[in-house]
């Protein structure tokens, strides 16, 4: 069984005193990062002026740092010990970014939080032993997840709608085919469009990228004290969105050999919660190959990093730990029992060893 955290991806430098203002934990998550405490994800959205999220940041930036920090802390909080931890980065930073991210992440650390926010605790430091970290492409995460919850299922077109990368492939039981791999921009692509847009006809003033993507999540946005419906906008950038980037790529690099083998489409991430951008692949594709998406889409990658920890910790006295280090959320999943089933990990879809 896994146990999921979802942290949105929004940090914030903050000094101010903050007594008790959240529940537990991860609602109150302030953490330290070269002596500055900064506040994460629900903390930073509730009490900081103008948290900010960054995309694709490589290991060595302040929000990567943070956020793993942050997922760590929450899984020390499941349970003591050591952790095998996997991450994973979109097929076009993963060859950048693996080798520096799995380093720093395989470590002793020392994370210092600030308690006060959710407790009569004080400043506290948390030493956390990360024995082995592994560094995946993000796709084969997801993957892994959809074959340990479907073992019967064989070939079919995988697709990860993320907010700052779209990717897609062909999967076999034997892993991702590689020339079958699509990177392109995510859903940035359709918010940013909106909101160019949307300062046409408002004075949106000094709105955050992080305010904006939820009100186009929410089909509302909050502008001069009034509601602003943007449901409309939303339907017509995601549609440009899909014309213009996703159609043409899966156009040009599935062939009909591939639609041939795949029995089934299905879609991962956090866009795979846009209904409007689902009936658009149903629309095209519902005749050739059914198309479905992935039980809680945006959490699959994070699943896929812990059963990957968990099939690498065997016989070893370890937590087996995922993390999504997202460009909107960052998703921690917790291997919970030894009762967790395990599947093989497919190989590799680049010529590399993980």
């Amino acid at each position: 069984m896994l146990k999921t955290y979802t942290i949105p991806s929004v940090i914030e430098a903050n000094s101010f005193e903050l007594k008790q203002v959240a529940p537990d934990l991860l609602k109150g998550l302030r953490v330290y990062h070269n002596e500055t405490p900064y506040l994460v994800g629900d903390l930073a959205i509730l009490e900081g002026s103008s948290p900010q999220k960054t995309l694709n940041s490589s290991p060595e930036e302040t929000d990567f740092r943070l956020l793993a920090k942050s997922a760590l802390l929450l899984a020390s909080s499941e349970s003591n010990g050591a952790m095998y931890v996997t991450t994973g980065f979109p097929n076009l930073t993963y060859q950048l970014y693996r080798n520096e991210a799995a380093q720093w992440l395989q470590n002793n650390h020392n994370i210092r939080f600030d308690a006060s926010t959710f407790s009569n605790e004080e400043i506290k430091d948390s030493s956390i032993s990360v024995a082995k970290a592994y560094v995946i492409p993000e796709l084969a995460g997801c993957d892994l997840a959809i074959r340990n919850a479907d073992a019967a299922v064989s070939n079919y077109f995988i697709i990860s709608l993320g907010y700052g990368t779209f990717e897609a492939a062909l999967s076999t039981p034997d892993g991702l085919v590689q020339r079958t791999m699509i990177s392109g921009q995510g859903l940035r692509y359709a918010i940013t469009a909106a909101a160019k847009e949307l300062k046409n006809s408002h004075y949106i003033g000094l709105k955050t990228e992080h305010q904006i993507d939820t009100g186009f999540k929410n089909g509302q946005l909050t502008i001069n004290r009034k509601m602003v419906n943007v449901g409309e906008l939303r339907k017509k950038y995601l549609s440009t969105y899909y014309k213009q980037v996703i159609s043409p790529l899966l156009s040009k690099t599935f062939s009909d050999a591939d639609f041939g083998k795949a029995k089934a489409m299905i879609i991962v991430g956090g866009g795979a919660m846009y209904d409007e951008l689902i009936n658009l692949f149903r629309e095209e594709f519902e005749g050739i190959v059914p198309v479905r998406v992935f039980d809680e889409p945006a959490l699959a990658a994070s699943k896929g990093y812990a059963i990957y920890s968990k099939n690498h910790s065997e016989g070893s006295n370890v937590n087996a730990i995922g993390i999504d280090i997202g460009n909107a959320t960052t998703v921690l999943s917790v291997v919970k029992n030894d009762s967790f089933s395990s599947v093989t990990p497919p190989p590799p879809p680049i010529t590399s060893d993980f």
